[in-house]
């Protein structure tokens, strides 16, 4: 089966508390097992920054569903293209909160989400592909 990677950045429409992210996360993983799905989720000072892998006609549905989600406004694809391999194998949904400073790679992750927040390049690659190589390795 042939997959895909989709990354989007979106914008919280109110400041998340860590009780609201890890109910995002309980439900996230409960219907990502459901739809062979995996990834991660990033917030970082109101901003969320998600990696989701799987068939390209469930990742597509599945963005549709999170763009009408409340909780955040201003989606946008960065990245939507074939994979040979899922980078995020071990997690149907990981979630790192940048904002408790204690992620490992915190300073790499801060700079993709500042980078897709106003769409600029980290050296030569866009953050889409910045992120999906900083955890490929």
């Amino acid at each position: 089966m042939s997959i895909n990677q989709l990354v989007y950045i979106s914008q919280a429409t109110r400041k998340m508390s860590s009780e609201a992210l890890l109910e995002i996360l309980k439900t996230a993983k409960e219907n990502n097992q459901t739809m062979d799905v995996t990834g991660s989720l990033f917030y970082n000072g109101g901003w969320f920054l998600q990696v989701l892998e799987g068939p390209l006609e469930t990742l597509n549905a599945l963005y549709r569903k999170i763009e009408k989600d409340p909780r955040h406004k201003h989606s946008r694809i960065l990245y939507n293209e074939p994979a040979k391999f899922r980078t995020f194998t071990r997690w149907s949904m990981n979630m790192t909160n940048l904002d408790d400073r204690q992620a490992d790679k915190y300073d790499q992750l801060v700079e993709v989400i500042d980078a897709a927040k106003t769409d600029r390049k980290i050296g030569a690659a866009s953050p889409a592909v910045t992120l999906l190589r900083i955890f490929k390795d």
